[in-house]
């Protein structure tokens, strides 16, 4: 099949299996998901394998930008509030995982080394699906917070953890004596080397943006620095979200105020990459592995042990460094999904323990088997739990921008329904004394039926003021401004603000209807302005202290 139709078809699957899913309340990664499934080798077959390799390039760089946006949440002042809670819960629910898998695992299969492995890759969450629904679901909070801080984190502490077991687990299939180095030497020196690129691209990119006001070109030289520091990751074999990660830390720390518009840029920027993503994700999933019932146990035994141990080892993580009460009790759910970091440190346990004899490729196909069935599972399992989890919060819908509280306003929600009107018959005296009682800048003018003919401003009647002997023959249609363009009091608030850009008007008089030309409402700019402002505060209050 033709590669570029291919992709477009793709898209467009994506799309319309997220939508369905939306509408059965199921994040759309979910559908992204189960779109591939149903493209990929298992069913459909219009994914193969060679195609799937051949968009490694555009996957890689869907990852590379998951990674700075979540970056981009990883403030200073974030740690400095939540930092006790993020490494406490960060430490209980990756050790527990571990400890709880390992211990499980060796009782079924009597192999301490499969037991370490899976442990360690149990560690793992998956931070695009994760922050997928997070962006779905506009989330805000404390929960969201620290939520965004432990997946940023998890690669880390489930690389370290992997190093360790990978090192115990040779030595025991080669006999072979524990080598402190390559447990935690390798996994720090990792770790390291990407704190270093992201960071050094980062103070690159922070350097040229200050002289950068063409916002355009400033979202140009974001996405080549974020495709540089996955070429480095790439060159010195490094995991590619923890380097794009520090990439957006730096970015966001240094610029916040003008990070936030190349940050929303890039984020809309990626859409359709993450349903290219997400979708090869469901196609590279192999579903004939859950037929064989020899890895049913072990699988259930992974994603028990994996589910749990994350779940009470965020509780008492919560509970040890007297984390927020929504944090402590709603957590744990969040954290089920697992896919790329978990996925790579199998296919590394499944190169490096097959040259290590027939066990060691037993060890390193079973424990690719295992995974990919864990991933499948987990990647329909977690998001409809971290939706749980949010709405469990409240902190579903509360990550709104003035645009969104716009978009679901109309005319008649936001106007001014207390407003002086003026009649066209009414004095110059009588209108001062108008004006004079009342707070507004802008009057609409009507005649006897209270039907719109003009209108007057403060402005207006400047010139007005100075013939005081001819006040009392000077009415309000003598001064009154004709109207050239109104508003119905049922249309989309973001009309009223296109007309307010483009006519650079700051009054607006709203009306019934097309048919009528009586008067509703008035919207003035600044007014307007400071209700969105207060609506948005008010969408969001509480959150920090909830």
């Amino acid at each position: 099949m033709n590669i570029l139709f291919l992709v477009g078809f793709t898209i467009f699957l994506g799309t319309v299996g997220a939508k369905l899913f939306q509408k059965l309340r199921i994040p759309q990664v979910v559908g992204y998901i189960i779109v591939g499934v149903l493209l990929g080798p298992s069913i459909l077959k219009i994914w193969n394998v060679s195609t799937l390799e051949s968009f490694t390039p555009l996957i890689q760089i869907a990852l590379g930008i998951i990674g700075f946006m979540i970056g981009s949440e990883l403030k200073i002042d974030v740690f400095k509030k939540y930092g006790r809670s993020i490494y406490a819960i960060l430490i209980g629910e990756g050790v527990l995982a571990f400890v709880l898998v390992a211990v499980l695992v060796t009782l079924v299969t009597k192999k301490l080394y499969l037991g370490l492995l899976l442990g360690a890759i149990a560690s793992a969450t998956a931070p695009a699906s994760t922050m997928n629904v997070l962006w779905e679901y506009k989330a805000r909070g404390p929960l969201t917070t620290t939520l965004t801080s432990i997946v940023a984190l998890d690669d880390g502490l489930a690389l370290i953890l992997y190093g360790f077991a990978s090192a115990f687990a040779k030595s025991m299939l080669v006999k072979g004596n524990f080598s402190f180095f390559h447990s935690i030497g390798i996994p720090l020196l990792e770790i390291g080397k990407s704190l270093l690129l992201g960071a050094g691209v980062g103070y690159g990119l922070y350097k040229l943006l200050c002289y950068v006001k063409n916002k355009e070109r400033a979202f140009l030289f974001s996405l080549a620095a974020i495709i540089i520091t996955l070429g480095g990751a790439i060159f010195l074999k490094l995991d590619i979200i923890l380097p794009a990660m520090i990439l957006g830390v730096v970015i966001s720390n240094l610029i916040s105020i003008k990070s936030s518009e190349i940050f929303k840029t890039i984020k809309k920027f990626g859409l359709p990459l993450y349903i290219l993503f997400f979708v090869t994700a469901g196609a590279r999933l192999n579903i004939g592995v859950f037929l064989k019932t020899s890895m049913l146990l072990l699988i259930a035994v992974y994603l028990f042990g994996m589910g749990f141990g994350k779940l009470i080892g965020a509780y008492l993580g919560g509970l040890f460094s007297k984390a927020k009460e929504k944090v402590t009790k709603y957590l744990g759910i969040c954290l089920f999904a697992q896919a790329g970091v978990a996925l790579g440190l199998a296919m590394s346990v499944y190169h490096n323990f097959s040259l290590l004899g027939p066990e060691g490729r037993n060890a390193g196909f079973l424990v690719m088997n295992v995974v990919v069935a864990g991933v499948f599972v987990s990647e329909l399992v977690g998001p409809p739990c971290i939706r749980l989890g949010l709405k469990k919060a409240d902190e579903m819908w509360r990550n709104v921008t003035t645009e969104d509280i716009i978009e679901s306003c109309k005319v008649s929600d936001v106007m001014q329904r207390d407003f002086c009107l003026i009649k066209e018959n009414f004095t110059l005296n009588r209108i001062m004394q108008i004006v004079k009682e009342g707070e507004a800048y802008h009057f609409p003018v009507v005649n006897n039926s209270g039907i719109l003919t003009g209108k007057i401003s403060l402005g207006d009647l400047k010139n007005t003021l100075l013939e005081e002997e001819l006040s009392p023959l000077i009415l309000a249609k003598d001064v009154a401004m004709p109207v050239d363009k109104v508003i119905f009091q049922d249309q989309p608030l973001k009309d009223a603000f296109e007309i307010f850009d483009r006519r650079e008007l700051n009054c607006l008089i709203v009306v019934e209807s097309k048919d009528s030309k009586k008067v509703a409402g008035i919207l003035e700019y600044y007014p307007l302005v400071k209700l969105i402002d207060k609506k948005l505060l008010e969408r969001q209050h509480g959150l920090e202290e909830g």
